[in-house]
């Protein structure tokens, strides 16, 4: 039998109650200490009903830290339909830096922080997720080179590499360093663009014909990459099965 819409709605916005408590908790207990018990109470459900929407546990964290990657895809299209110049690749290493003010999770997600989830780094959906982004932004870099908005004098493969490596220095180096010598996000993010500007791209301006032609085929790639987060993030939640009270 098919979902009502009025269920169906419903159903969303108790999922959506489910992942802001989840995602509450994790932030202020960390992975390890969470219980789906925690969860149910502060979203003012029953246990059971969590898991009419997510099979295990690790499905729901997952399904937070799905949650916010959608989120931070949909800023990325809105800042490229305002100006197609958002599309080069230090703006959009810059960009990424700069939301992750906004989705510490995310952030603990890319510099596999453990004290705040725990051993969920390290579950294969969860790497099959930071696979995802590593291979999207693979075809993104390709794309870029391909209309010359890259560097093209060096393997695409090691300049996979040397991106992620540089890039990746900027989420993990602060604790390593004295407080003194630590920077601030948006100090973090300036550093960022003007890094993968000089060593990634051609030193010559972008034309702006070729911005402005190639920003619907990246809006295009971003809502794939929405598509496939939306995936993760929804578990069970267009099921047609019956709902016990709340």
């Amino acid at each position: 039998m098919m979902m009502a819409d009025g269920d169906y709605s419903k159903q969303r916005q108790r999922a959506e109650r489910i992942l802001d408590a989840a995602a509450e908790l994790v932030l202020r207990w960390g992975y390890k200490r969470v219980t789906i018990d925690e969860v149910a109470r502060r979203a003012n459900i029953g246990k059971g009903t969590v898991y009419l929407h997510w099979k295990t546990r690790e499905a729901l964290f997952l399904a937070v830290l799905a949650r916010d990657s959608v989120r931070m895809v949909a800023r990325f299209t809105e800042a490229i339909r305002e100006d197609p110049a958002e599309i080069l690749l230090h703006r959009v290493m810059k960009r990424r830096l700069l939301l992750l003010k906004e989705f510490p999770l995310l952030q603990a997600m890319f510099t596999r922080d453990t004290e705040v989830l725990g051993n969920l780094v390290n579950e294969s959906s969860a790497r099959s997720l930071q696979s995802q982004k590593f291979l999207a932004t693979r075809a993104y870099c390709a794309l870029l080179r391909s209309h010359g908005l890259l560097r093209t004098d060096q393997d695409p493969e090691a300049q996979m590499y040397a991106l992620n490596a540089a890039v990746l220095g900027f989420y993990v180096i602060d604790p390593l360093l004295p407080p003194e010598a630590r920077r601030s996000v948006d100090e973090r993010a300036e550093m960022t663009a003007t890094l993968v500007r000089r060593a990634f791209e051609p030193p010559e301006p972008p034309d702006p014909e070729v911005l402005r032609a190639l920003a619907p085929e990246v809006i295009g790639w971003f809502e794939r990459m929405r598509a496939d987060y939306m995936h993760f993030a929804q578990g069970n939640s267009t099921s047609t099965r019956e709902s016990p009270e709340e």
